[in-house]
């Protein structure tokens, strides 16, 4: 390492504590977080509780339900500060490309109208513009933004967006490459054709600071199992106040609307206030109190963003030494906790199982050939020297 490097690797954060808590770290160096997060050992035990409670005293107990909403709405209060929104801009989903999904569908679209996406989204947010397309004759348009680089972006969107333009959509952070988009500056370019702004947060909740009120956004989906550690089947969709209107419920249940005045017979019903309306139906209890308490376990972390950026620069750093591998993500002033590489000429699937067999966990990104790193807070230098150190016996090999 240069002196920079060790310098970075001294200042790191010290992941000791976070780690007691996370056992799967002790297995495997847990480098996939871009996929699922690990489990907070307090995460499955309060889901234990509550499942125990579903055994022991049935689902149906009086005020079950009544309990249950309590809790969503203390959850959208939990995410909404997090993320810097109102908790009425928060709707509870089961995943990103659930809320994706309903942002998308929810838009009164005319044959013809056009989208505006980028060369590098993931299939959560494609593919319910592919279908708004074949059923709708909605036109997609997409802007060829390199690798994600913020100025190509910025030239890419300008050309792309035009008077006319229905929908911008965006990831904030790629997932092929870990670059971070420009969202502000993208969103304003929409805005000012009077098209709306769809996000993918897949892979930017939890893993940077962010205030979706001064983003631009107005609509910005994400997820639970990821940055945030908690279980699968939890997610959620920001709605801008102010694009509430625009964005009609397409599913429409239960939790989502107000039960007094209407039956059978009568068609008149009115949906609940706020991002509640986009809620459907009933969710799995478990999941709604561990996501709860991953969120407040993070918060007692200390500095996550920091050391998530410490150690993707310094894995960028890194990885840039290994002879004969590209790496993809812009090297910028804002760092997500992605990093991808590519390896020309090389199977990058049997690059994950060498590193798989050696106790390290990545992804390959099919897209693009890159395998991909993913640097958590509690993640440490000495996982990253592993990797790159294994990634260069596998090219030799």
């Amino acid at each position: 390492m240069n002196k920079e490097q060790t310098t970075i690797a001294e200042d790191m954060f010290d992941a000791g504590l976070a780690r007691a808590d996370l056992p799967a770290t002790d297995q495997i160096a847990f480098l996939n977080t871009g996929t699922c997060g690990p489990l907070p050992r307090s995460t499955i035990e309060i889901m234990h509780e509550q499942s125990n409670l579903e055994l022991l005293q049935g689902r149906i107990a009086l005020g079950g339900y009544a309990t249950l909403r309590e809790h969503i709405a203390a959850l959208r209060s939990e995410l909404a500060s997090f993320v810097g929104a109102d908790p009425a801009e928060i709707a509870f989903t089961h995943n990103t490309t659930e809320g994706m999904n309903v942002a998308t569908w929810g838009l009164t679209w005319q044959p013809g109208d056009t989208v505006v996406t980028t060369n590098l989204e993931h299939a959560g947010g494609l593919l319910p513009l592919y279908q708004i397309h074949r059923r709708l004759g909605v036109k997609v348009v997409f802007a060829p933004c390199g690798m994600g680089e913020p100025d190509r972006v910025l030239d890419a969107m300008r050309e792309a967006i035009r008077p006319g333009t229905k929908l911008v959509v965006v990831s904030h952070v790629n997932y092929q490459t870990g670059a971070v988009l420009p969202l502000p500056e993208v969103a304003a370019m929409a805005h000012s054709v009077g098209a709306k702004v769809l996000v993918d947060g897949a892979q930017s909740v939890g893993a940077m600071p962010l205030d979706l009120r001064a983003s631009g956004a107005d609509f910005y989906a994400f997820p639970g199992q990821k940055w945030l550690c908690g279980p699968e089947g939890t997610g959620a969709l920001y709605v801008r106040k102010e694009s509430l209107e625009a964005l009609q419920p397409t599913f429409v249940g239960g939790f989502g609307t107000i039960h007094e005045g209407f039956g059978a017979g009568n068609t008149e019903f009115e949906f609940a206030a706020g991002a509640q309306r986009y809620e459907v139906g009933s969710v799995y209890r478990p999941a709604v109190a561990g996501l709860a308490n991953s969120l407040n376990w993070i918060r007692n972390q200390g500095d996550i963003f920091g050391a998530i950026s410490r150690l993707a620069e310094y894995c960028h750093h890194r990885a840039g030494e290994i002879r004969g591998v590209q790496v993809l993500t812009p090297d910028q002033g804002q760092r997500s906790g992605l990093i991808s590489l590519r390896i020309p000429d090389v199977d990058v699937v049997s690059c994950v199982e060498f590193l798989r067999d050696r106790k390290i966990a990545v992804r390959s990104i099919p897209d693009n050939g890159a395998l991909r790193i993913s640097c958590g807070f509690y993640n440490t230098p000495a996982e990253i020297d592993a990797t790159v150190a294994a990634v260069a016996k596998f090219l030799r090999t």
